[in-house]
């Protein structure tokens, strides 16, 4: 079994959760990590999943109309 993170997080970048978990791979935290964001009500945040420092899985926020950016 390994230890793996999920944390979910508001556009802003407010924490509303960080939870670890244990899973036998990759694809079982995945799910599992899913699962718990859901359970949460916050499937539709940003979210990852990590293990070891290795992210395991990734979602964005919906960050709303353009960014401004200084590039070009």
């Amino acid at each position: 079994m390994e230890t793996y993170t999920v944390t979910g997080f508001e556009n802003d970048g407010t924490l509303v959760l960080n939870e670890m978990f244990e899973a036998s791979d990759d694809q079982s935290a995945k799910q599992k990590g899913l699962d718990m964001l859901r359970a949460a009500g916050h499937e539709h945040k940003g979210a990852r999943i990590v293990r070891r420092g290795q992210l395991i899985y990734f979602e964005r926020c919906k960050l709303p109309g353009k960014l401004k950016g200084t590039a070009s």
